[in-house]
């Protein structure tokens, strides 16, 4: 009997539908909630639920939980966390150590607090950063060994706590080391942090000199940089120290049985070279989740583009983090009072960067939850919908067939070098970048890839299945990175550029050189106006504009190579440049203001498309790369 049972059973449950057997995870969607939001209301976390959230992002201050050394209380989140679980939310506990000025509550400066224990810096005064002019911070040093003989049992007794209070309730713990709560170095009046002088000691013994002070604009419409020979060991210096402490960090959060989580800001774009951007590069095998944000700001004005999380997600993903979340932040626009404006570019910017299999969810702060704002619109309702529909749809889609795989490399060393970038009123090397990605992503038969320096750097796997690499306006490139780059090239692979490839190196110094002799280039005669050209016998019209910042580069070709797109009165010379496996461009296609910008974004993914095609076959490659 029991027998017959069985198998009727097992017939019962074949007849279940699909999505009885196997649910899809719905993506993750957290609110920032800080005290004072549920201070002003009792009922915002039953509120939250009902809009589509399942997270709450709460942040722990070190200086509440350890006002006493050595004595730990929770109590003061139990209230808030409390609330948010049994309203059915999950929680993603940020660990703050980072120093910023401490509010109550009611969301007060308290003066003269900060998130940091008082008695640290009572006991120990210089454990705090200082900033070039020797001025201390609140900020404490996170390499400093007695914060970390203090940090790490506090983050212990903490993870432990509350990963007990709410088990199956915290997604990870996140590292908090600096303002803004995030793995960058924080901002305070422009002004590079960690001059103290056991760091200047650690820089003198590598280096025999002090670190450098970096604190002046470069932009190539202005010509060449201000050259600075400690520029890249000062980069290097600083990311090392920030990822060795943020790694031992992550390990307690680690032993304690949960995931070590990390927030980053947006790279490619630091208007003030203050940040260490490219730590983003070193911390993927110390952090289990990683959330790239974006405020929709770039240091000047708001910035309503929907395809910074995406492509930022994307850089991620190749970086080789496996979990990774989008933060969407509007304090900004809800300042201008124009937050309410910001809704549907928050709704395409999730929903696009869950279309990534690595993006598991988004959070979403900088919005006042106070009754009819944007959190509780109709708009919040559909911008779950359309996520948990974008990662369904992502969940089942086919496996897609063998598309042509194209890499663009974003170099962090470039950004460094042209801080303070405004050639075009932004970044023009980061919008060539980001417009590249744009666009090429949006093809079918493409398959895109965001690359760091690191990717090219460690000989990474991702890199051997790339049939090309586009570089897009990355004007100042360590030697090392042209080798690597060289290197792929000689193994059968593509290599593109849209102009001025490595023509600075990463301290800024000019090389006048483009990688000519992989290039073809015999000589660049620079036209401040504009031009016409002739391709297969159809005319193309270029006319000056501020986001290219310069008229173009004339190329003549080596021998062996060919001006595809001519000068209409010399043409010998011109400004699309092919060879053996090889694509030089000689101004940014992708970044065409005027009428014409459709026909060159056209011609941009065409002469890609068809350089990358070139690609040898893998078996013929190895046999060009055998001694």
């Amino acid at each position: 009997m029991k027998k017959h049972l069985c198998t009727a059973a097992l017939v019962l449950f074949s007849l279940l539908p699909l999505s009885a057997q196997a649910a899809p995870t719905p993506p993750v969607s957290s609110v920032i909630v800080m005290p004072w939001d549920y201070q002003r209301n009792k009922n915002l976390p039953a509120e939250l639920k009902a809009q589509g959230f399942t997270h709450a992002t709460v942040y722990l201050n070190w200086s509440d939980i350890e006002s006493r050394r050595g004595e730990y209380e929770f109590a003061h989140y139990h209230a808030l966390m409390d609330a948010l679980v049994n309203a059915g939310l999950s929680l993603l506990p940020v660990i703050d150590m980072g120093g910023r000025p401490y509010k109550d509550d009611n969301g007060q400066v308290v003066p003269g607090k900060s998130t940091v224990p008082q008695w640290l810096s009572a006991a120990h005064p210089d454990t705090a950063l200082r900033n070039f002019s020797g001025d201390p911070s609140w900020q404490p040093d996170f390499a400093d060994p007695n914060v970390r003989k203090y940090a790490n049992p506090f983050i212990a007794q903490t993870v432990a706590h509350f990963a007990q209070r709410y088990p199956a309730k915290v997604l990870g713990f996140a590292i908090g080391l600096q303002e803004e709560h995030e793995i960058k170095y924080g901002q305070m009046g422009y002004q590079w942090r960690d001059y103290k002088e056991a760091t200047q000691n650690a820089f003198a013994r590598l280096y025999n000199a002090k670190q450098p002070v970096i604190n002046y604009n470069n932009n190539i419409a202005g010509g060449v940089p201000k050259p600075e020979p400690l520029l890249h060991a000062h980069k290097e210096f600083r990311e090392e120290r920030l990822r060795e402490a943020t790694c031992a960090y992550a390990d307690v959060i680690r032993t304690q049985g949960a995931q070590a989580m990390g927030y980053f800001a947006e790279t490619f774009t630091s208007h003030d070279a203050i940040y260490a951007t490219g730590i983003v590069e070193k911390l993927a095998s110390c952090i289990d989740i990683a959330i790239i944000d974006f405020n929709f700001y770039d240091g000047y004005n708001l910035v309503p583009d929907a395809d910074v999380l995406p492509t930022l997600a994307n850089y991620l993903g190749s970086l080789g983090y496996k979990k990774v979340m989008v933060g969407a932040y509007g304090e900004r626009w809800e300042a201008s009072q124009k937050a309410s404006l910001l809704m549907p570019i928050l709704q395409r910017t999730i929903t696009q960067s869950l279309a990534q299999a690595h993006v598991m969810g988004y959070e979403v702060g900088g919005f006042e939850h106070r009754a009819g704002g944007p959190l509780a619109s109709p708009e919040m309702a559909k911008l779950h919908a359309s996520a948990a529909k974008a990662k369904q749809d992502n969940n089942t889609a086919p496996a897609a067939t063998r598309r042509t795989r194209i890499g663009i490399l974003g170099s962090a060393s470039n950004f460094y070098v042209w801080h303070g970038e405004r050639s075009a009123g932004r970044n023009t090397h980061r919008d060539a970048l980001f417009a590249a990605y744009k666009i090429l992503s949006n093809e079918p038969g493409l398959e895109v890839h965001v690359l760091g320096e690191k990717n090219l750097l460690q000989g990474d796997a991702l890199v051997e299945q790339l049939d090309a690499i586009l570089v897009p306006h990355q004007a100042a490139l360590p030697a090392s990175i042209k080798t690597r780059l060289t290197a792929f090239w000689k193994k059968g692979g593509v290599l593109i550029q849209d102009m001025r490839l490595g023509e600075f190196d990463e301290n800024g110094k000019p090389t006048s050189d483009w990688m000519h002799e992989v290039f073809g280039i015999a000589h660049i005669e620079w036209k401040k106006t504009g031009g016409i050209f002739l391709l297969d016998g159809k005319i193309y019209r270029l006319k000056p504009s501020k986001q290219l910042y310069t008229g173009y580069a004339s190329l003549v070709p080596r021998p062996g190579y060919q001006v595809q797109a001519t000068e209409l009165l010399q043409k010998d010379q011109g400004i699309l440049l092919t060879g053996p496996r090889t694509l030089a461009f000689g101004f940014m296609p992708q970044l065409v203001e005027d009428a014409t910008q459709d026909a060159w974004k056209k011609l941009f993914v065409r002469e890609i498309t068809k350089a990358a095609a070139q690609r040898l076959p893998r078996a013929q490659a190895a046999s060009l790369a055998a001694p």
